[in-house]
C-alpha cells in the first residue's frame, strides 16, 4: 500500500501545471431602450416697450386717444418625459432615436401709462392687469436622432456625450397674448386678443448637445445623468405695431435662437451587449 501512495504523490507533483482559462473583459451595452425625466429651465423670450394701444371701451374704442403699453413674454421652467432606443454598431460609436414631451409655458408682463385725463369707461388697465402674470401652456413634442460617443463602456461607470437634430412642435404662438375684462352689461368675462399672430410658426428644427454619466445597476440595466443645451428657434416681437388699425396689435416678428438648458435622469433597460475581448 505504501508503494502505491508514493508513485501516486509523485505523478501528481511531476505532473504540469493546468493552464489557466482564458479571461474575458466586461461588456459594454449595445442595444438599449430608454425612459427619462427632467427639469427645463425657463427664460426670457422678448419684451417691447412704448407700445401705442388704442384706448378701448366696452362699447367700442375712443380714435385718436392712445394708451401706451409695456409687453413682455417669457418662457416657465418646466418638465420634460421621452423615451429612446441606442444602438452602437461599434464599442464607442452609436445612434440615438428619442421622442419627448416638453412642458413649456409661457407667462406674460405688462404695465400700462393711460392717456390723459383718463377716458371714462377706458378698460385697457383691465386688460392690462389680466395680462400681468397670466400663463399659457406651450406644451411641444420634440422627435430627434443624433450620434452618441462614449469612453470605456466596458466600465461599470463611464462618461458620453451626444449631439442630435430634429424638430420641435408646439401648441400655440409665442407672440399672441389674450386679455380679459369684465363686462358689467352682460356680467360676463371676455376675452380679448391683444397681440394677435396671423400665420404662428408652431414648427421649428432643433439642436441637441449634451454631456452625462451612465452608471451600471446590473447586466441588464444602467441609470444616466445627463445636462443638455437644446438650441431652437421661437418667435419673438421685433418692432411696434400699427395702433390705429385697432385691435388685435399686430408687430413684426421673426425667429430668434434661444438655448434652453435641460437636466435628465434616464432609466436605461439593456436588450443587447457586446461580448468583451478574451485574453
Amino acid at each position: 500500500m505504501r508503494p502505491f501512495v508514493s508513485v501516486t504523490v509523485a505523478a501528481v507533483a511531476l505532473a504540469p501545471a493546468p493552464l489557466p482559462l482564458p479571461a474575458q473583459t466586461p461588456s459594454a451595452p449595445h442595444l438599449y431602450l430608454s425612459m427619462f425625466g427632467g427639469y427645463r429651465t425657463g427664460r426670457h423670450l422678448w419684451t417691447r416697450t412704448d407700445q401705442p394701444f388704442l384706448v378701448q371701451t366696452p362699447i367700442g374704442p375712443n380714435p385718436g386717444q392712445y394708451d401706451t403699453l409695456d409687453l413682455q413674454n417669457q418662457i416657465n421652467p418646466g418638465f420634460v418625459i421621452g423615451a429612446a432606443g441606442t444602438y452602437f454598431p461599434r464599442p464607442n460609436l452609436g445612434f440615438e432615436g428619442e421622442i419627448a414631451f416638453l412642458g413649456m409655458g409661457v407667462e406674460s408682463r405688462c404695465t400700462i401709462r393711460q392717456y390723459q385725463p383718463p377716458p371714462s369707461g377706458d378698460i385697457d388697465p383691465e386688460l392690462c392687469t389680466s395680462l400681468n402674470g397670466a400663463s399659457s401652456s406651450l406644451s411641444a413634442v420634440s422627435f430627434s436622432v443624433g450620434l452618441v460617443g462614449r469612453l470605456r463602456p466596458d466600465k461599470a461607470t463611464y462618461p458620453y456625450v451626444r449631439a442630435g437634430v430634429g424638430v420641435v412642435a408646439r401648441t400655440r404662438s409665442t407672440i399672441e397674448l389674450i386679455g380679459t375684462f369684465a363686462d358689467t352689461a352682460r356680467n360676463a368675462l371676455e376675452e380679448v386678443v391683444v397681440v394677435g399672430d396671423t400665420v404662428p410658426n408652431k414648427t421649428r428644427a432643433h439642436l441637441t448637445f449634451a454631456a452625462g454619466l451612465a452608471l451600471s445597476l446590473g447586466p441588464a440595466s444602467q441609470v444616466r445623468l445627463e445636462a443638455r443645451d437644446i438650441v431652437s428657434s421661437l418667435d419673438r416681437v421685433t418692432g411696434l405695431a400699427d395702433a390705429s388699425r385697432g385691435l388685435p396689435l399686430y408687430p413684426p416678428h421673426a425667429g430668434r435662437s434661444l438655448h434652453s438648458f435641460v437636466f435628465i435622469m434616464a432609466f436605461d433597460v439593456i436588450l443587447e451587449k457586446r461580448r468583451g475581448r478574451r485574453y
